[in-house]
């Protein structure tokens, strides 16, 4: 069995969820919660935003190494900050510290589309897509190197990443690489039911466009053309068989026909 945290970090790039999965993981555990900006915002007795301009990055990193010596040894769930690895400071104290760290890992396009909702965040209105994307290269090594265990969010509700990390504590060492590699599958099949739903949208365009034309449902030459192509793309894979890329495209094309024939009334 896997020995439970006296006290669980969770770190990860601004915008991953640490904040709501930590207080998650608090209900579900009946444990208690800390937030590390929140803490700074009452140590400073400023807003997060006030501290930046007032002191800058530098004095918010400053505050932030005070408050996570302190929290680290917090008999709880602990949420950082996204920058806490931007200091050298922070670094060793996560990685000396008693603290089981747990790296909540999503991907860039998930995370500026959740920090673009929020909108309130000092370096989001400072920093280009290219800015993020450096800082996300620069950063995610980073995470990787401090964290004793990494959960995979994508596609994930916040309920479902604390059941994951909750479950990490209740399983024997075999299990552990197991409940991993799981989370891994997990998050891939929500990414492709996600692009399915996002491939279903842009049938509902498709539809309107044959219905302005007067043009037929089924266009048979171009899906028996998209079918070959992908099994050119494909022919080196061992995993990705033609069986296989005709069982799927034949489940997507059927729906698509299905919804623009609704769609269309025909």
């Amino acid at each position: 069995m896997i020995k439970e945290p006296k006290t669980l970090m969770l770190v990860g790039f601004m915008g991953a969820g640490k904040t709501t999965v930590g207080r998650e993981i608090a209900r579900q555990h009946q444990s208690l919660f800390i937030d590390v900006d929140s803490e700074i915002e009452r140590l400073a007795n400023q807003s997060i935003a006030e501290i930046f301009v007032a002191r800058g990055e530098a004095g918010f990193r400053e505050l932030e190494t005070q408050v996570l010596s302190e929290v680290q040894t917090f008999n709880g769930i602990v949420a950082t900050g996204g920058g806490v690895v931007e200091r050298s400071e922070n670094l060793a104290i996560l990685e000396q510290s008693p603290a089981t760290v747990i790296y909540l890992h999503g991907n860039l396009e998930s995370t500026i589309s959740r920090l673009l909702l929020e909108g309130q965040r000092p370096l989001l209105q400072e920093k280009s897509a290219v800015d993020f994307f450096n800082l996300w290269q620069q950063r995610d090594p980073k995470y990787q190197r401090i964290a004793n265990f990494t959960v995979e969010t994508v596609g994930k509700t916040p309920e479902r990443i604390a059941a994951e990390i909750v479950a990490l504590f209740s399983s024997n060492e075999d299990e552990l690489a197991l409940l991993q590699l799981r989370s891994e599958i997990d998050a891939f099949d929500r990414q492709i039911f996600q692009l399915i739903e996002k491939r279903m949208q842009v049938v509902s365009s498709v539809a309107q466009y044959k219905k302005k034309f007067d043009m037929k449902t089924v266009q048979q030459p171009r899906m028996l053309k998209m079918r070959e192509l992908l099994k050119y793309d494909f022919e080196d894979s061992k995993d990705i068989t033609d069986e296989m890329i005709d069982q799927i495209m034949s489940i997507l094309t059927t729906s698509a026909i299905n919804k623009e024939n609704e769609q269309l009334k025909r």
